[in-house]
């Protein structure tokens, strides 16, 4: 058996979800929604954290200043502000990219925030590693500050648990600051010249960074299954009309660039009459019909319950008149009236053929539309 797979029904069995589901610990669901979501969900948590520590790095001077000499300190003073300048760039980039943020721009950014403490670290164990060499005699607060500085891989390893990240896509940064916190403390790049402390450590490393990361990762895959619910409605469990429009907005640019079609369908749901009202019969009518509009949809098209009383689809790729066409197929193959029900009727607005001018045009067409021809329904 592949290890992997292995590993993931193992972690699903110890999460308590099938093994079967797209998982999160390893291979992300390829929603477009949720890839965009996500990359802006990292992008922002970047953000708070550039911003954070701006402010943090130069606040530190103060306990360098009182815990080292002048020699070192003043040293460390330019390194903590070439780092204050790069994280103030990752927080300026990360404000100007969160609206368009793909999962790549905002991996990337993710990355600059983990290496810019880190590279700091490795400068700063240079500082303090020659002049320890030119002071044999260092008193219990400095060597307490300089194992602090040291443990700052923990940390950063430890913060990717803030991220909505798999752990495939945490092992090369982990990796990263393995090397680079090996290499900074031996001055080397022979595996065979680390100590079996700096191999403990290391391994120190992994096990609580990791088991933190785990943690959160747990923790954020029951947050994201808990939030993705809000995009379903509960009765039906098709797209909500909030879900709809968040859709609509991801693929709006790209579509109008390659002047390709987005359109959107709805009609009533049935409604029992007042003289004869059944809502048992309702509810197994709008179950049918749901099913059937589910199981029948093509590539291209995702089911929506628009409103309380409208279903329909949201189409990418399909013109009005074949939109038109399958909205009518859907309502001869689901509609029979009877006394308690009237007849429905089917809209189309398209994107191009009513000249909508953003997604929420687009949606706002369309149940004009569908309430004008309601109302002058006999």
């Amino acid at each position: 058996m592949n290890p992997v797979v292995f590993l993931h029904r193992q972690l699903s069995y110890f999460m308590g979800t099938s093994a079967d589901q797209p998982g999160f610990l390893f291979k992300s669901p390829s929603a477009p929604m949720f890839m965009h979501e996500r990359a802006q969900i990292i992008l922002r948590r970047t953000e708070v954290l550039a911003w954070v520590f701006m402010v943090l790095v130069p606040m530190w001077l103060a306990v360098d200043v009182l815990i080292f000499p002048s020699s070192v300190v003043i040293s460390l003073v330019y390194g903590r502000l070439l780092v204050t300048l790069f994280l103030g760039a990752v927080l300026i980039f990360s404000v100007v990219m969160v609206e368009r943020a793909s999962w790549l721009t905002a991996y990337f950014f993710l990355i600059c925030l983990v290496a810019i403490p880190e590279i700091f670290e490795i400068f700063a164990h240079s500082v303090f590693y020659h002049w320890q060499i030119n002071n044999l005699h260092i008193t219990a607060t400095q060597s307490a500050a300089i194992f602090l500085y040291r443990q700052l891989p923990i940390v950063y390893i430890s913060g990717l648990a803030l991220f909505p990240l798999t752990l495939l896509e945490s092992l090369p940064i982990l990796l990263a600051m393995l090397v680079l916190v090996a290499i900074s403390h031996t001055g080397t790049t022979d595996p065979l010249a680390f100590s079996a402390a700096l191999v403990a450590e290391l391994w120190l490393v992994v096990v609580i960074g990791g088991s933190a990361v785990l943690a959160g990762l747990l923790q954020f895959n029951l947050f994201w299954q808990r939030h993705r619910l809000a995009d379903f409605d509960a009765e039906t469990g098709l797209l909500t009309k909030q879900a709809a429009l968040e859709l609509i907005k991801l693929f709006w640019d790209d579509q109008a660039q390659a002047k390709r079609y987005i359109g959107v369908g709805m009609m009533a749901i049935p409604q029992a009459s007042a003289a004869a009202p059944n809502r048992q019969s309702d509810s197994e009518r709008l179950s049918r019909e749901v099913t059937y509009l589910e199981q029948h949809l093509p590539p291209g098209m995702q089911a929506v319950r628009w409103s309380s009383h409208f279903l329909g689809v949201i189409a990418t790729g399909y013109s009005y008149q074949e939109l038109r066409d399958l909205m009518n197929t859907l309502y001869d193959q689901t509609d029979s009236p009877s006394n308690p029900y009237g007849g429905r009727n089917v809209i189309v607005a398209e994107r191009a053929i009513d000249h909508s001018i953003s997604p929420a045009n687009l949606l706002s067409t369309a149940e004009k539309k569908l309430k004008r021809a309601l109302r002058s329904r006999p």
